[in-house]
């Protein structure tokens, strides 16, 4: 194809159906008779219903068709320098008739540079994904992709007898995020120094408003009416095989009588269920990390079903790899794995 006529530009209102166009067309090629089209309500949600909108930047060639996209879903997290935006890379693409190999002019490498130099303009923090290994490669050589960790899931069998737990924590599945959620969240965001801000405005888009939101457990902890702790589960999700995810956990550090509870709650879920596995995923340095691990998660390299490097691109100079790498606190739900 003649890129002559290419123009490389942030997402325009009517651009919407050219990008799915193209998407659908892509993942078909690389996921195989496997992949189900993305909808226009996917999409819609992903990026034109998220509070904090979105970050999209294009090649479309003269005829209208999007050439390559890269693409970010932005979120608010709460940092020792202030409410800062994370953006997480996700939907890269080219479409097959304008791929040029992995040369330094390849126009994925071109819409991903300007990318970067848009997220100075608008003042985001830090860009960060999860690539596949040859967007990976591309990333590191071209566009400034740093490696922060190699990603190990805490995988727990349905084999393994549940924690022993406090019976008057009263575990329910709720229909809807609870109304005194932001309570527990102050506690929660008071344990932790980074991550990104689960307030009802976030949950509400993330979950409850998700196409898929049938995907979706909430599950509450509460002595007599008062929250402890809450959960979000995905009864069911391809990272593993035969397995349920707890993709959120809303539970102060300290209240280790309801994170029992509650994961005695999921296990039983997971046997309802019949999952083999109950997976989750937290930064290794956390009181979670250890606390799932008390209670029968075991740490499993991603790389024993499909291995997932979690790398960044830093943009507020405050927010060094290590400082990243030892206080970041994360979870699958900031991600599109789950």
């Amino acid at each position: 194809m003649h890129r002559d006529d290419i123009e490389i530009r942030a997402y325009r209102p009517g651009d919407e159906q050219r990008i799915l166009d193209a998407f659908n067309l892509v993942f078909r090629e690389t996921c195989g008779p496997a992949y189900v089209d993305r909808t226009m309500e996917h999409w819609a949600w992903q990026y034109l219903r998220n509070p904090l909108g979105n970050r999209i930047m294009l090649a479309v060639a003269g005829d209208g068709t999007v050439a390559s996209q890269y693409a970010g879903v932005p979120m608010l997290a709460d940092t020792p320098w202030g409410p800062q935006r994370f953006v997480h890379c996700v939907d890269s693409m080219t479409h097959p008739s304008y791929r040029q190999g992995l040369q330094k002019q390849a126009l994925f490498t071109q819409v991903g540079a300007r990318y970067g130099d848009d997220c100075l303009v608008v003042g985001e923090a830090m860009c960060f994904g999860l690539p596949v290994d040859m967007a990976f490669r591309i990333g590191q050589r071209y566009l400034q992709y740093h490696m922060m960790r190699t990603i190990d899931f805490l995988v727990r069998d349905r084999a393994t007898p549940p924690p022993e737990h406090d019976a008057s924590i009263r575990c329910e599945r709720a229909e809807k995020l609870p109304p005194d959620l932001e309570g527990l969240w102050a506690a929660v965001r008071a344990d932790k120094e980074c991550l990104v801000r689960k307030d009802r405005a976030y949950l509400q888009w993330r979950y409850a408003d998700h196409p898929e939101r049938s995907a979706y457990e909430f599950w509450t902890a509460r002595t007599g009416e008062r929250l402890r702790g809450m959960l979000v589960m995905r009864r069911e999700q391809g990272l593993v095989p035969d397995g349920a995810v707890i993709v959120d956990w809303i539970v102060p550090e300290g209240d280790t009588a309801t994170s029992a509870a509650l994961i005695a709650a999921a296990s039983q879920r997971q046997s309802e269920l019949g999952r083999q596995r109950l997976i989750t995923v937290v930064p290794p340095w956390s009181a979670e990390h250890a606390m799932f691990a008390q209670h029968g998660f075991v740490c499993t390299p991603s790389s024993q079903w499909m291995q997932r490097r979690m790398v960044h691109g830093i943009h507020l100079a405050s927010l060094t790899p290590d400082y990243l790498a030892s206080h970041w606190w994360y979870m699958l739900g900031d991600t599109d794995l789950a």
